[in-house]
């Protein structure tokens, strides 16, 4: 019995380390090798022929990692069945913990998927059952309510994010004190919804209060304050100081590249950010240059049917439309739209926008029909799944009306650039660069 409960114990401590070395890879970046250990963790525990209560937990533990890389990678398919087994191991156990840490995934797996009133039902259900394992509304809830801020954010309900947000924070605050990175999180993502919305100098302040905690209690070389940067720099992109959103790149490249590796999604995502910047000032080599720098590491990293790919793929095609190479531009967002199709299903905000920029290629090109059907496929999943107030959906609208007056139809014009107004009013507020467009 005690020769037994020994191997047991050395199976249960070899288990742990598989499982440790894979959180250490997944945080560097490392997908593949955090999967390799945690399909090495499962293959001894098919060897067990008696799991314990401690086991199961570990297989559950182990179960919601695999979730984890594959929502990283939007392999949402492979993340439902994986959370399925976990659900299984936690129906078995009857711990309500591990039966919300489900709901919790389900909910994520919808809300990539776009399929934004279902994940918000399973988050609204999560926050109940959280409410009722702990009545005191702790830390845990707390998650729930950023989980949801990041839902109305994607839906652009601005003011709905915020207010989920400064809930969060109402918990964390008392009980982490104001100097916590998981506040610093909290304030960057209001600091994103202030940007959306167009408040930079409110998106700032969010900022550099999120970067002040960080440098204090993660140094200045933590990938946590590169991201920082990076949203400082996106602020400044989209106020047109595109010098300073550059030097606050590079400020966010110097530590990516010394604590991740060159070889990062995080410095895939940086140095395309770089390009939109490159883009916006014409010069379009230097975008070209940085959008390919990314996609070779996204390609190495999230394999050749990401998201993170199409969206590069669209970045190009934008370029590419911008030099009116036009049969380019198409060849672009056509292999963006496949990615996408395969990934995020055919009813996925980004394939709305992909298809809304092939309007615009088709406009420029005067097959005014054509632009018309692409915006039009454009609006009708935006309207499913973003709602009938998003700015993305008054860029649709803006546009239409800019086909309908070449074609001379002003009633039609003026109908599409008036919806647009009425929503860019509603979101943006009346002192948004876009009203005056």
């Amino acid at each position: 019995m005690g020769n037994q409960q020994s191997i047991q114990s050395t199976i249960i401590d070899n288990l742990k380390l598989l499982q440790d070395k894979a959180s250490t890879s997944e945080r560097i970046g490392d997908n593949q090798q955090a999967l390799s250990c945690y399909i090495q963790a499962l293959i001894q525990i098919q060897s067990i022929h008696h799991n314990t209560q401690d086991i199961d937990q570990l297989q559950c533990d182990i179960f919601y990692g695999i979730c984890d890389i594959y929502i990283q990678q939007h392999h949402t398919t492979l993340a439902t069945a994986y959370v399925d087994k976990a659900q299984q191991i936690a129906d078995k156990l009857q711990q309500e913990d591990r039966v919300a840490k489900c709901l919790e995934i389900r909910g994520e797996i919808k809300r990539l998927e776009g399929n934004y009133d279902n994940a918000l039902l399973d988050y609204n259900k999560l926050l109940e059952m959280k409410l009722e394992i702990d009545k005191n509304g702790g830390l845990d809830i707390s998650t729930s309510y950023c989980n949801m801020g990041l839902l109305y954010c994607d839906q652009g309900r601005y003011d709905d994010a915020v207010c989920m947000y400064e809930k969060s924070l109402k918990i964390n605050l008392p009980a982490l004190g104001d100097n916590h990175p998981s506040i610093a999180t909290t304030y960057n993502n209001i600091g994103e919804v202030y940007c959306d919305q167009g408040k930079y100098d409110d998106a700032v302040s969010m900022y550099e209060k999120s970067l002040k905690i960080a440098l204090s209690t993660l140094g200045d070389n933590h990938p946590g304050v590169a991201t920082t940067y990076n949203n400082i720099g996106e602020v400044y992109s989209d106020q047109g100081k595109y010098d300073d959103a550059v030097c606050m790149y590079k400020k966010s490249l110097k530590i990516e590249l010394s604590v991740l590796g060159d070889n990062h999604p995080s410095i895939a995502a940086t140095y395309s950010n770089m390009g939109n910047v490159y883009c916006d000032q014409g010069k379009y080599d230097d975008a070209v240059c940085m959008y390919k720098k990314s996609l070779k590491i996204k390609l190495s990293t999230l394999g050749d049917n990401h998201p993170s790919i199409a969206a590069t793929y669209s970045n190009m095609g934008n370029i590419y439309q911008l030099q009116s190479k036009y049969d380019d531009a198409v060849c672009m967002y056509e292999k963006s739209v496949k990615i996408a199709l395969s990934t995020l299903g055919d009813n996925h905000p980004s394939i709305a926008t992909t298809y809304s920029n092939m309007g615009n290629v088709y406009y420029h090109q005067g097959k005014y029909d054509d632009a018309v059907c692409m915006y039009e496929k454009s609006l009708r999943i935006a309207l499913s799944t973003l709602g009938d107030n998003h700015t993305s959906i008054a860029a649709t609208y803006h546009n239409m009306g800019s086909v309908y007056c070449d074609q001379g139809k002003y009633d039609d014009a003026v109908c599409m650039n008036e919806k647009s107004l009425k929503i860019k009013l509603s979101t943006l507020g009346d002192n948004h660069p876009s009203i005056a467009t």
